[in-house]
């Protein structure tokens, strides 16, 4: 088994995508070595997926599949190139085994210079524009064209460190991580570490180098979280059962409000980080007006007349002023705005009553007041309104008001919860919820542009317009600095675009006129 990300053959940006040069490697490959090339004309359609609530991407892959050319043609054109690893075997062909180990190698990188090889390889001037992944295909379906003989073989994949979680049986224990030898003696609060240590001792342990894939670890951008877990896998636990479990019980330490974490899984680096939502969203701009380290790109909506640039700083007011704009891969045809949507406001935006049973003591727990929403509304204000107050105008406002029933308690949820001991952590189940819909049900913003290859889930844009018609609160609301919850890569023959989703969590005037309202 490989213990790093597998790179198909060949280097050279031979393949035209959106009329510029590109390297498109797609490779077939099965752990006893068969090996199949997939060449740019051979694919109908690809797609990539990188939602931020998965730690994973995932995706599908479209084939022209006449005379089931997918499995009966071996590539020969790399033969010398397949022939000096230890891991391909030349002209053996492709043959879909169906066991989840029928792997898909994805490389595609565009061609940023006049270098033919200085983008060979992954090197830290390269990563933010290459899409390199090692899938595991889970399912593959063949389907029927119109024309006689016409047929395609759909491969559905995803990452194969989410495969492993799904198969591998889990028996870790943070009894195991603990400073004291005598463990037998210690009571179970006693066994008991850090939410964020507990979760990267599960990975370092799961993810044995010995198996084939290690993994990497950033201690720089690993939240340790404010509250303990004791925790033993169950016998019938998989790892992603234990993973969910451990992520389930984090929350992020008091600088961030307790905050909800989340894991990612960083492509091409293999480096698995978790942050709070409110630390992620510090990065978003620097000194409030200027584009943070996790700021990607403006995007201007309608057409231009000045599109002549590729790279040009653009002077804006409800975006960054040093923001960069891509010219024609930045400018928005088309796009859905969506605000939250009311059935799902009503019932999850509500204060969340938290019950809970404490075996030690013998008593019953209801947590109240810090999962009021009003308390929800609190910590949203401070981690995901306040990095843009000084954007424009007189600071930026919370686009979100609840309403008269739901302040005064005629609207709430209750949960149930016997697991959690410490109030911080029973935040989870409780506030945390709440922003959690606030954040990712917020205002919605869906377009399409050409793409490029290093926009990711979890980073912020700029939605902006030229200043031709006067300004209007829908500016306030549609304007601004985006969070971004979801990116595809979609390529279709020659073709390249990015399906983007993104969300806004503030607005620039104070949108509510009568706060009384129910």
């Amino acid at each position: 088994m490989p213990t790093t990300l597998i790179e198909t053959p060949g280097s050279s940006f031979k393949d035209v995508i959106n009329n510029s040069p590109y390297r498109f490697n797609i490779g077939l490959f099965s752990s006893d070595g068969r090996y199949q090339e997939v060449n740019i004309g051979a694919v109908n359609s690809l797609v990539l997926e990188d939602d931020f609530t998965d730690f994973y991407h995932k995706g599908y892959i479209i084939l022209r599949n006449e005379f089931d050319a997918v499995e009966r043609v071996a590539d020969s054109t790399n033969k010398e190139t397949l022939a000096k690893t230890s891991v391909f075997t030349p002209n053996k062909g492709f043959i879909f085994k169906g066991d989840s180990r029928d792997m898909i190698i994805i490389d595609i990188m565009p061609k940023l210079d006049d270098s033919e090889s200085t983008y060979a390889s992954n090197t830290k001037g390269n990563e933010p524009f290459r899409l390199l992944f090692n899938f595991s295909i889970y399912n593959t379906e063949e389907i029927s064209g119109a024309k006689p003989g016409e047929k395609y073989k759909k491969l559905y994949f995803w990452d194969i460190y989410y495969e492993l979680l799904r198969e591998k049986n889990s028996y870790f224990s943070t009894a195991n991580y603990l400073n004291s030898k005598n463990v037998n003696d210690l009571s179970n609060s006693d066994r008991a570490i850090l939410t964020g240590k507990a979760i990267k001792s599960f990975l370092k342990e799961f993810f044995d180098a010995n198996d084939g894939y290690p993994v990497n670890i950033s201690d720089d951008e690993f939240d340790e979280g404010s509250t303990t877990v004791f925790f033993s896998s169950p016998a019938e636990f998989k790892g992603i059962d234990s993973l969910e479990y451990l992520m389930s019980r984090h929350v992020s330490n008091k600088n961030d409000n307790f905050d909800q974490g989340f894991l990612r899984l960083e492509r091409n680096s293999l480096k698995f980080t978790l942050q709070s939502l409110g630390n992620i969203f510090k990065s978003a701009l620097n000194n409030f007006t200027q584009s943070g380290t996790r700021y990607l790109e403006t995007f201007k909506l309608g057409l231009y007349a000045d599109n002549s640039g590729d790279y040009i700083l653009e002077n804006i007011t409800f975006t960054p002023t040093n923001g960069i704009f891509l010219g024609k891969y930045g400018i928005v045809n088309n796009f859905s705005f969506d605000p939250m949507p009311g059935q799902i406001t009503q019932s999850e935006l509500v204060t969340h009553v938290v019950h809970s049973y404490d075996y030690d003591e013998k008593s019953f727990n209801i947590d109240k007041e810090r999962n009021t929403i009003n308390s929800a509304l609190s910590v949203y204000n401070q981690n995901y309104v306040l990095p843009f107050n000084k954007m424009s105008y007189d600071g930026a406002y919370s686009n979100f008001f609840p309403g008269e029933y739901r302040l005064q308690q005629k609207n709430i949820k209750n949960v149930f919860t016997i697991v959690q001991k410490e109030a911080d952590q029973r935040l989870s189940t409780g506030r945390n919820k709440a922003l959690f819909s606030n954040i990712f049900l917020n205002n919605t913003i869906l377009f399409r542009v050409p793409g490029s290859t290093h926009r990711q889930a979890g980073r912020f844009i700029g939605v902006n317009r030229e200043g031709a018609q006067p300004y209007s609160d829908f500016d306030s609301k549609l304007l601004g600095v985006y969070f971004v919850t979801e990116v595809k890569h979609v390529f279709e023959g020659n073709e390249y675009f990015n399906e983007l989703r993104c969300v806004k969590t503030y607005s620039f005037d104070n949108l509510f006129l009568n706060t009384k309202s129910k």
